[in-house]
């Protein structure tokens, strides 16, 4: 059977219309940062990024290296 717009849009109307979020997941990053072992927290996997955000928050920093990545939501 096909359905006229009117009754797709009165069974659209009618239905649930929340959407579900996906649940953002936080990831923890251990990086040094002048032989100083830091922790910066990323939505992103991306390590150039959290190097980019070490980065950012010390401007004048010798030496930045990401040293491992945690998990966690």
């Amino acid at each position: 059977m096909i359905k006229t717009i009117k009754e797709l849009l009165i069974e659209w109307w009618a239905g649930n219309t929340t959407t579900k979020m996906p649940i953002p997941t936080i990831y923890t990053y251990e990086v040094e940062v002048d032989e100083r072992r830091i922790q910066i927290e990323s939505m992103s996997r991306s390590r150039m990024y959290v190097h980019y955000k070490a980065r950012k928050k010390y401007p004048n920093a010798k030496y930045i290296r990401v040293v491992s990545r945690k998990r966690q939501y």
